[in-house]
């Protein structure tokens, strides 16, 4: 019990520090609190402050990557606590970011960290506060770079779940195999997209002492959405295309073809503003031509279904 409590001593500022956004600051004079965190005035983006105010420092509230205590009224609390506690009363932002489905789920700030002497002219707005280096204050946070494009390839294990119908003396397991991916996505900063993906497997099994390569291709336009966490990302797909059977041996091939569909979901982990890792799970079903050499009970259709887990890296662009 006593270590318990201790792990739970050591872990529970760790777990409440994940949770708050990052605080960053850029001090130009340093001063002793003269003013509560509640009595801060605050100046909205676009709006001008007294000629009098003197400049402490900037302060951005930004997402830490895992933050959840950030809506806007949490994030310039913050920012407001920072300012008093660098002796400032007054705060006006220059940059105010919201949610956005591809971006930060939270809201992030930037402003000029303000003391104004006289505190009757706190609601008086006459001239925009400057820098005495010349920095422009009014950039506030940048914004993260988007990119709508992606191109990526995975590579995974793939299982058939239907039927499949080996010659009498055959052995091994074609309804289990490798299974790849590759594709182009284009998405809007909305999270809704298009792309393209082919997707492919190959498997085999044996049949008198000679082995018979099975491959299925497939490839079709998607309709993508996107969500962004972070540095994670979510991604669902939805295709409709076109779909092909193969077997081959000792070279010589057959094959049939029909439509297939596809739907999937997958996770991302940026490991930059360019290249991602990530992993998706899947199902492909077909529909394809019916064979003169089966015998179909009533009901029954002809078709390729597997369900496949892949992963691989994504190029953001």
């Amino acid at each position: 019990m006593k270590i318990a409590n201790l792990l739970l001593i050591l872990l529970l500022p760790i777990c409440l520090g994940s949770c708050a956004p990052k605080v960053i600051t850029h001090i130009e004079r340093s001063y002793s609190p003269r003013a509560a965190a509640e009595e801060v005035h605050l100046y909205g983006v676009g709006q001008t402050v007294p000629e009098s105010a003197e400049l402490i420092g900037t302060v951005k509230v930004v997402d830490s990557g895992a933050s959840t205590k950030c809506n806007y009224d949490q994030v310039v609390a913050l920012a407001k606590q920072t300012t008093s506690k660098n002796g400032g009363n007054a705060l006006a932002l220059t940059d105010h970011r919201e949610p956005s489905l591809l971006g930060s789920s939270c809201h992030q700030i930037a402003g000029n960290m303000l003391w104004i002497g006289d505190a009757t002219n706190l609601e008086t707005e006459i001239a925009p506060v400057v820098t005495t280096s010349g920095r422009d204050n009014n950039a506030g946070v940048s914004k993260s770079s988007f990119y709508h494009s992606t191109i990526y390839v995975n590579i995974g294990y793939a299982f058939m779940t239907n039927k499949f119908y080996l010659p009498n003396g055959a052995s091994g397991h074609p309804k289990k195999g490798m299974d790849w991916q590759v594709g182009y996505d284009w998405v809007s900063r909305s999270g809704f997209g298009a792309g393209l993906m082919y997707s492919g497997y190959k498997s085999s099994y044996s049949y008198s002492h000679v082995d018979v390569n099975v491959g299925l291709a497939y490839i079709a336009p998607q309709f993508v959405m996107k969500q962004k966490v972070g540095r994670w990302g979510i991604e669902e797909k939805f295709g409709i295309g076109y779909f092909k059977y193969r077997e081959s041996a000792k070279g010589v091939s057959e094959s049939l073809s029909g439509f297939g569909y596809n739907f999937l979901i997958g996770a991302e982990y940026y490991l930059s503003d360019h290249i991602g890792i990530g992993a998706n799970l899947g199902y492909i079903g077909s529909s394809l031509p019916k064979q003169d050499n089966i015998d179909y009970k009533d009901g029954e259709h002809s078709g390729i279904f597997r369900l496949h887990l892949d992963a691989g890296i994504r190029f953001h662009f």
